[in-house]
């Protein structure tokens, strides 16, 4: 008589038991299209409008992420440069505002900067791009709260991946 052994069999039904339970469980990977304002942007499914902002503004509440948009006009591609745009945020009560290019997978030409500010929750990383051409132009600012990052619920890297998806939409006619 041969023996078998069940273990391929046990594997087999354990790994089909694990599949079944996160059949029904969203990807927190799952990414969208969101418009805000006159950009567009792929982010996780879970990014909700804040209703009643003053700009067109997104947040995940799970990373504490929050994405703002303004559109700029075209001449702000070049004012947004150079130290005068450091000293601007300086003004604004941004810190360490620092330039970050070759940070983020873009083709088209753009301003990046990486600054800290204090917010309403307290102390925040931000991300300012600045993109757009000769007929349309934004600055997108991203920001979490400090502790959401030191957590690892926020990271630089996804918000890098979705300020890398922004493209300015064209004006409406």
């Amino acid at each position: 008589m041969l023996r078998t052994s069940p273990l391929p069999t046990i594997a087999t039904l354990f790994f089909a038991a694990i599949a079944l339970a996160f059949a029904g469980v969203p990807s927190a990977f799952a990414l969208k299209k969101a418009v805000v304002g006159p950009v567009a942007l792929e982010v996780a499914d879970d990014f909700k409008e804040v209703a009643g902002a003053e700009t067109p503004t997104i947040h995940q509440d799970a990373s504490g992420i929050t994405v703002e948009v303004s559109e700029l006009p075209p001449e702000a591609l070049e004012e947004f440069r150079g130290q005068p745009f450091l000293d601007f945020l300086a003004s604004l009560k941004y810190t360490n505002a620092a330039y970050a290019p070759g940070a983020l997978d873009r083709r088209d030409t753009y301003s990046y900067v990486l600054a800290d500010a204090v917010g309403a929750k307290g102390p925040e990383s931000r991300f300012l791009l600045i993109l757009g051409d000769a007929k349309r132009a934004a600055i997108i600012t991203a920001y979490a709260p400090k502790s959401e990052i030191d957590n690892g619920h926020a990271t630089r890297a996804a918000i890098e991946a979705i300020l890398s998806s922004a493209a300015v939409l064209p004006a409406k006619r």
